[in-house]
């Protein structure tokens, strides 16, 4: 073959994993279950949103999904404005992933979390799966609070556990 039709080659390879990476528009919710001495206690917050770029073959996976630490819903008023407290929202409104890969024979996303002004790599599992122009996904993991500077709330003298777990879900979609 000729070098010509090598480059041809080469660039039409190049092409079919360019068509083969799909743009996601993300939404999607965050749940933290928290424990304390006298229990344990959660908290949704409905504003997981960003965009993604995807190759399933190859598990390329790059963007940014963002969370606004302000919404965090807990059924308790009090609780929630400590979590804003903890969170400092005047100062770091939003906690952000930026998307480095997905290991698809481990099942684990890599990526790096900024929380609180500490950026982190992070290594998170996750499942997930395409359905026609739609990427559903879920994660679970545990979140050290010390890890990004923060101090764990306490009320009357009993403070919430430094180790929280994150449940993560939504999905993706085409434009």
């Amino acid at each position: 073959m000729t070098r010509d039709g090598l480059r041809l080659l080469a660039l039409l390879g190049l092409l079919a994993g360019v068509a083969l990476a799909a743009r996601y528009r993300v939404t999607g919710e965050a749940v933290y279950e928290a424990q304390a001495p006298l229990g344990a206690f959660s908290g949704k917050n409905p504003t997981l949103e960003g965009e993604v770029t995807y190759e399933e073959a190859s598990g390329r996976l790059e963007g940014q999904v963002c969370l606004d630490l302000s919404a965090w819903d807990s059924k308790e008023p009090l609780r929630d404005r400590h979590t804003r407290e903890m969170f400092q929202v005047d100062r770091y409104p939003r906690a952000c992933l930026t998307l480095k890969g997905l290991d698809p024979a481990k099942g684990v996303l890599l990526g790096v979390l900024d929380l609180h002004g500490v950026r982190r790599e992070v290594a998170i599992p996750v499942r997930h799966r395409t359905e026609g122009q739609r990427l559903l996904f879920q994660a679970d993991f545990a979140l050290r609070l010390s890890d990004y500077g923060l101090k764990a709330p306490s009320f009357m003298g009993m403070r919430v556990s430094d180790r929280v777990r994150v449940r993560v879900q939504g999905q993706g979609v085409a434009p």
